[in-house]
């Protein structure tokens, strides 16, 4: 009678920590965020800046404009899940990729919980033609200044990409990434009055970047424009590197 007991006890007891168990971890994760990617691809062009935008089929923002993402997968780590990304959003494979900022507004995606861990993207060759995956209804290259309405917090997150880029003209490399691979001193001063609001003093910005020996003659020259041939010049060294320019 005993034993008996003691065993009804025990399992009352066992039912009782399945039960804490299961609802301890269901709790848990039900309400952990999902882990997200967003990718900002970037380039300068006829003194304008341009961003790559894909459109939506996803019920909430229905042909709505964004930029491309995805949630991370099981076996992703960030970096490999933005190179999916893109390569989902561009059918291309190559890019310079650099972390942006992590936005974790509660309220960001009505449809659940997500934390977007975003990147900075610049394709490696300019002329690639871009071919959005299915999923997308389209991609577009879209000029920044007539950007309205974007999906999510969209644009929250390009307005810190402009400022991080903005930052990093000043004292790295980064122009480079978002002009062709050969481009005029023009165009370079244009990408950085653009970024920096302000105009640039033509005679003192070609003195300062020759003489930091960043960029040199390609030569060729640009021509087929209104104004007169202008001396084409490329950087002299691959990958990001630290300058002071305006010191």
């Amino acid at each position: 009678m005993v034993f008996f007991l003691y065993q009804q006890i025990f399992f009352a007891f066992s039912l009782d920590l399945v039960f804490f168990t299961h609802y301890r971890f269901f709790t848990m994760t039900s309400n952990n965020p999902f882990s997200a990617v967003d990718l900002i691809l970037l380039r300068f062009k006829e003194g304008q800046l341009f961003t790559y935008l894909i459109q939506l089929s996803a019920k909430h923002f229905y042909k709505q404009w964004a930029f491309p993402g995805s949630l991370v997968k099981d076996d992703e780590t960030l970096e490999t899940s933005a190179g999916r990304i893109y390569q989902e959003a561009s059918g291309n494979t190559e890019l310079y990729l650099e972390q942006l900022y992590t936005f974790s507004d509660p309220k960001r995606d009505p449809r659940s919980r997500s934390i977007s861990t975003t990147y900075l993207g610049f394709p490696k060759k300019e002329d690639q033609h871009f071919h959005p995956c299915s999923k997308y209804f389209q991609g577009d290259w879209k000029e920044v200044k007539k950007i309205d309405r974007l999906a999510y917090d969209h644009n929250e997150i390009l307005r810190v990409a402009i400022e991080r880029v903005a930052a990093k003209l000043e004292y790295t490399t980064l122009a480079f990434f978002l002009l062709p691979s050969s481009f005029t001193l023009t165009e370079l001063q244009e990408l950085y009055e653009y970024f920096l609001k302000k105009p640039i003093d033509k005679r003192n910005f070609r003195k300062k970047i020759l003489s930091l020996s960043i960029i040199e003659e390609t030569g060729y020259m640009r021509t087929g424009e209104k104004s007169r041939p202008a001396k084409l010049y490329h950087p002299t060294k691959n990958g990001l590197t630290s300058i002071s320019l305006f010191s």
